[in-house]
């Protein structure tokens, strides 16, 4: 016989246990969309039950992404979850730290074809040369 599923109010009040309170945008989420809540809980704990990374590290790369972008919910709300979990606040700043690093270096990766055209296209341009401003 198959185990009965929890209820929307029982998934609700686990995430809000995992968190310390209430998961606001879940609670809200449930009222327009009830059948998003099991699928949300279901994919959160197939993502912690992969097996090759551990989960301290799945905690730090969510907080990494949300903060990355801008999610400034989501990323408190990953580093409360990451807290109550055992992670450190100096592991924590460290993968803040990493995201802004990999944040701050796609500056130069979208910016590739730009700098093509202002060294001359093939990165040959000197200062003074056509393609060069300088």
């Amino acid at each position: 016989m198959e185990a009965s599923k929890p209820s929307v109010e029982q998934i609700l009040k686990a995430m809000a246990d995992n968190l310390g309170e209430e998961p606001r945008p879940m609670v809200l989420m449930s009222r327009v969309v009830p059948e998003w809540i099991p699928r949300q809980a279901q994919e959160r704990k197939f993502v912690f039950d992969l097996p090759n990374v551990p989960a301290k590290y799945k905690h730090l790369i969510m907080i990494a992404v949300a903060s990355a972008v801008s999610s400034h919910l989501c990323t408190e709300t990953f580093i409360k979850i990451a807290r109550r979990a055992g992670v450190t606040n100096e592991e924590i700043g460290e993968a803040l730290l990493a995201a802004r690093f990999a944040l701050a270096s796609t500056v130069f990766a979208a910016a590739t074809d730009g700098l093509e055209h202002l060294v001359g296209g093939d990165g040959s341009a000197e200062p003074g040369q056509p393609g060069s401003d300088r």
